[in-house]
Parts: structure tokens; sequence; C-alpha cells
């Protein structure tokens, strides 16, 4: 059967490591109390009911809850609420569950002085203006912000804001974040190694002009091809534009006499598995295509009501033992009862696939439908080769949630696994061959 299968679209600050503009802040407008204990109550009680990895955190939700009721009221601005409500959101470590800020708060554009990547276990600089050209500062490994080792620094100041899956994810995340403040004279200070070895001290913070970067900042077109020694080489940054299926249909000609063919697939945040599908399809002669599968957790009040009278009197029950009445009201008071959804299955229409010897290259970067365009493909035994780093580790359906003051939220609500049950979310889809990026 045919089925529409979406998964979000992470937003493209998130996602590309050439996003660079941030935007000065109002940090004087405030909400009512009211407001602001609706906000909180509302995010916390969607979680609640429809969350699909409590089993995969340690934290108490409720108590996180109240813990959090004094946080928000004390709050002096919409701002500071905001990042309150970003580091509770955190605690479900979840890429596809987030808080965001009202777009009325940015009332000005800024723009970083440096960029800054991981690599391994090191911070690196990969990006300067061309007025630090001289300063040998591309490549430099930040040592220190602030006179603290970087990443404890980090772990201090940016990790308990960040929602992310995968460990690698957070840290990502981090760095893109980085001197990200609401003061237009805020600096920081660093310590930098740079490529000969010498250690430097640099101050950095925000300009109000747009730079001129001395690595070119990459055009991020929808798609693009051309060929390579015969190679057909595809970029394919989206699949939340249905427009790329017909981008790919055009080059088909081109492709059928490639005598090779790559799918680069580094910079896709996601979009709809379908589209991914649609493209798919033209590589193999397998009549569907096999994708994940997924489940979710039901809310049954009654079952609940019943579950919790049977809990008063047999507080930790064998559940094994348990008929199947009482033992589907004990998981429902848990939260821990489930639909069980099917798997993701795409008749395949293409009556003359391609043969050719197919490469696929993911980053940290390939997330969400890009992921399940993997899924997929490692359904299809010895079909093509997938080169690069693991990927951004996080898919699912949210549920969206709208927030006092024009902010906005989500709750990961599907969780999807492999056919067989592995996990592939909070890993990432691990390539064939694994090459990390190098300061080289």
């Amino acid at each position: 059967m045919h089925r529409l299968y979406f998964s979000s679209l992470i937003l493209i600050f998130v996602v590309l490591p050439f996003s660079w503009l941030h935007a000065q802040v109002d940090t004087t407008s405030n909400l009512s109390n009211t407001e602001k204990l609706w906000g909180l109550t509302k995010f916390w009680s969607e979680a609640k009911y429809n969350f699909a990895y409590f089993d995969q955190i340690d934290v108490n939700w409720d108590s996180a809850y109240q813990a959090y009721v004094p946080q928000v009221l004390a709050t002096k601005s919409t701002w500071d609420y905001y990042q309150v409500l970003k580091r509770f959101c955190a605690l479900l470590s979840d890429g596809h569950t987030n808080v965001y800020i009202p777009h009325s708060l940015y009332t000005s554009s800024r723009y970083r002085q440096l960029v800054t990547e991981f690599m391994g276990e090191q911070l690196y600089v990969t990006n300067v203006p061309q007025q630090y050209a001289e300063q040998n500062l591309l490549g430099a490994e930040v040592l220190r912000i602030d006179g603290e080792p970087t990443r404890a620094w980090m772990a201090e100041h940016l990790l308990p804001y960040v929602s992310a899956s995968a460990e690698h994810q957070r840290w990502n995340t981090a760095a893109r974040q980085l001197f990200y403040g609401t003061d237009t004279t805020q600096t920081w200070q660093l310590t930098l190694r740079t490529s000969n070895g010498d250690t430097v001290s640099h101050a950095t913070g925000f300009r109000t002009q747009p730079a001129d970067w001395v690595v070119p900042q990459p055009k991020r077109e929808r798609f693009s091809f051309r060929q390579q020694d015969s190679i057909g080489i595809i970029a394919i940054n989206t699949f939340g534009d249905e427009a790329v299926i017909s981008d790919f249909e055009n080059i088909l000609p081109q492709l059928r006499t490639s005598r090779g063919i790559v799918i680069d697939l580094r910079k896709n945040g996601g979009g709809s598995s379908n589209i991914g599908a649609e493209i798919l399809s033209y590589f193999t002669d397998a009549p569907q295509l096999v994708g994940s599968t997924w489940k979710t957790r039901e809310h049954l009040p009654s079952y609940k009501a019943w579950g919790t009278y049977f809990l008063r009197n047999n507080p930790d029950p064998d559940l094994d033992s348990l008929s199947s009445f009482y033992r589907k009201s004990v998981l429902v008071t848990r939260g821990d009862y489930w639909h069980q959804g099917d798997t993701m299955t795409i008749e395949n229409s293409v009556k003359e696939p391609m043969n050719q010897p197919l490469v696929v290259l993911t980053s940290n970067h390939t997330a969400s439908a890009a992921e399940d365009f993997l899924i997929m493909l490692r359904c299809l035994p010895n079909r093509a080769t997938i080169i690069g780093q693991k990927t951004f580790g996080s898919t699912g359906q949210p549920l969206p949630i709208e927030l006092p003051g024009g902010g906005s939220a989500r709750v990961c609500t599907k969780r999807d696994t492999y056919p067989s049950g592995q996990d592939f979310v909070g890993i990432g889809v691990i390539p064939d061959i694994e090459v990390e990026r190098t300061v080289a």
C-alpha cells in the first residue's frame, strides 16, 4: 500500500554548518505570570501524554515540571522565559522536540566573527573573515573560552539548552550556538592553538555587516547535478520540496549513460519520506520499498482509571502474571502502552530502473526524512555503499504547539526503528565506510 509518510524538516539553522546569522533581541518585553505558567503547563502536558521516548531518558517529568514553575515565574522578560523553556525541553533529549523563540523578539541582524565546528573531540575554527586571513586562525583549535577549557565551558553554558537525540548532534548544535548572546558589545576571549603550533589569544563577538569569508559560503540549492569522469553526481539538499522529483527526472537521460552515480545527502535536513522514496525507486527493481517501523503511545483514560485503582493495592505487580485486562490497565497508567504502527511500505512503479554502482554520501547533518531514505536503502541489500559521517540521529512525527507571546514548540510523538526493531534515533545511520571531516 502507498501511504504518505512525513518526517520533520529540520530548520536550516540547525542543520547547515554555514548559517551564521544571529539577531539582536528584545530583552525588555515580558509576559504575564498567567501566560508564563500556561505555556510551561501546555508543553509539559503535551509531552506527558505524547512524547515517544520517556523510557530512554532518566527524568521524572512531573517533578521537573514542579521545579520549573518558580523558574518561569521568576523570569524578567519574554526572552528569559523562553530560555528557561528551552532548558526544560532539553531534558527530553530529543532532536524532534524543541522550543522556538518568538520571531518578534529578534529586532536586527548580527553576524558571527568566527565559525567553529567539532572534529572528533576538539573544536576548530573553520571560517574567518578576510580581515583575519593573515592571523593564521583558520584551522586553529579552540583550547579555552573565557579561561575555561572549551568543552567544560560549553557543557555549562550551551548544552543545557540543546535539544538533541544523539551525542554528536548535541555538540554540533552547541558549536553552532557559540557566541550567541543578547549584548551587541559582548566579546569572548579565546585561547587558540594555530596550525603551526602557536598559542594565541583572540577576542570575538558580532559584526553588524556580513563578512567576506576566507572560505566562500556555498549556495544551498535544493538540487544540483554534474558529471565527472562519466560519474553522475547529484546533490539533493532537501526532501521538503516536491520539485526535486522533477529535478531528478530531468537528468535521467544523463544518469542512464553514467557508469556510476553518487547521491550527496550531506546537507539534506529532511522533509517528506515519499519524495526520497520516489527518487530511490529509480535505483531498484524491487516491487516495494521497505522503510522504518514505527509505534506511538496510546492514552486510554478509562484504562488509566482502572490501572490507578489496581496499583494502589498492587504497587509492583508482575506483569507477566496479570490478565490481559489488568496488564493493559497497568501499562496505560504508566504511560507505556503502545499502538504498533506498520512498516513503511511504498509500491515501486518505475519500469526501467538503473543498476549502475551507487554511492550515497552522508554527514552529521543528514537528518529526518533523509535518514528515512537511508533506512529504505539499507533494506535493499548490496544496492549501494554509504560513505561519510553517521547521520543526525533524529526523525519522527512532531506535534506542533503554540506558546504565549508568539513562540512555539513541538513534541516527537512517533518512534521509528529499522524494520528489525533496531534503533537509529539517538545513534544515527552508520555508514558502510565512515569518513570524518578533518582540519586539513
